[in-house]
């Protein structure tokens, strides 16, 4: 056991003892009587059990003040430790983020690159597919007009149905080029004044004949007369085209009926195009504008088609800043509204 003696007890000590060897010294010297030195002993002990008892507070309080350094060293290394993994855990957590960051930043730059390859794809299939049509379309028609040579009857009707084909194939990478354009906004309009008398009559020549063939009524009913818009005129031929050339497939042979016109309908202009067809079910119908959508039933398979027309109707009318609608209970014909401000 290790003692730690403060100043006073020592002092103390060394007087005892002192006194304590003179005593003895005296004893044997027949100077003073043995009781001086009984006393003189007494109070020896005494001090020496004050001595004891003041070395075992000392060491008391000494291991109280270690196992409080210890207790505090372990703190500061609990703390260090806390600091540390805290630490690690925002590096971690810092690191993933970056990483996240990276990950998203490719991810986004990839679907960008891959956009990017699908426009360039999409504008180069169109051109090739377009540039060798041109010769076939115009040969087409020297050869019917008899330009290379007189044909017979049989030559005729096959190369009528070569020019229709490459016609319909004309006309779809057509669609496609304005659907790209759509979806870039990159279709280019041109506005002008369009009277709405002239539209109407314009487009009751080209289609009255075709579908009196077809033994298909086609009225025409301009309800806004002597009205003058501002549109362009060519997008919106473009769209009634669309419109009512899908009619003209879905009416009944020989009793069709075909019906357009405009009027207006709390300030705005309403134009609409009506058939007797075979209507387009309500389920259907959210579905209708977008891009290669076809209804899948045997009657519309029947009759073909790319599905783009009615975007590209959808896309060219909100663009001319108006809506495009349908109605239609699913059993007796379609009409398609589209309305523009005035």
């Amino acid at each position: 056991m290790k003692f730690l003696i403060n100043k006073k007890v020592a002092v103390g000590l060394i007087i005892i003892c002192g006194i304590i060897i003179v005593n003895v010294y005296v004893a044997f010297t027949n100077l003073l009587n043995f009781s001086f030195i009984s006393s003189v002993v007494i109070i020896g002990v005494i001090l020496l059990v004050f001595f004891i008892l003041n070395q075992e507070a000392i060491i008391k309080k000494n291991k109280e003040k270690e196992q409080l350094e210890r207790t505090d060293a372990t703190a500061k290394e609990q703390l260090k430790f806390t600091d540390a993994t805290a630490k690690e855990q925002l590096d971690l957590t810092d690191a993933t983020a970056k990483e996240q960051l990276k990950f998203t930043d490719a991810t986004a730059l990839s679907e960008k690159l891959k956009g990017v390859a699908k426009d360039e794809f999409s504008a180069m299939i169109t051109h090739e597919l377009n540039t060798p049509l041109v010769p076939i379309i115009g040969y087409c028609k020297m050869l019917k007009t008899s330009m290379l040579g007189r044909i017979d009857q049989e030559q005729l009707e096959a190369i009528e149905v070569i020019e229709k084909n490459a016609k319909r194939l004309e006309t779809l990478i057509t669609d496609i080029m304005d659907v790209r354009k759509i979806d870039l906004d990159q279709l280019k309009f041109k506005i002008d004044a369009l009277s709405l008398d002239e539209f109407f009559s314009n487009l009751n020549s080209d289609y009255r004949k075709i579908l009196e063939n077809k033994k298909c009524q086609f009225i025409i009913n301009p309800y806004a007369k002597n009205l003058v818009i501002k549109t362009d005129k060519s997008r919106l031929r473009q769209v009634f085209d669309n419109l009512i050339s899908n009619a003209i497939k879905f009416v009944p042979e020989n009793k069709g009926k075909i019906e357009t016109g405009c009027m207006k309908e709390n300030n705005k202009l309403v134009f609409y195009v009506k058939d007797n067809g075979i209507g387009i079910l309500q389920e259907k119908q959210k579905n209708l504008f977008q891009k290669f959508y076809q209804i899948d039933t045997s009657e519309r398979r029947s009759v073909g088609g790319t599905g783009l027309g009615l975007a590209i109707s959808k896309g060219i009318v909100e663009k001319l800043g108006g809506t495009i609608s349908v109605e239609s209970d699913g059993k007796t014909g379609t009409t398609f509204y589209m309305k523009f401000p005035l």
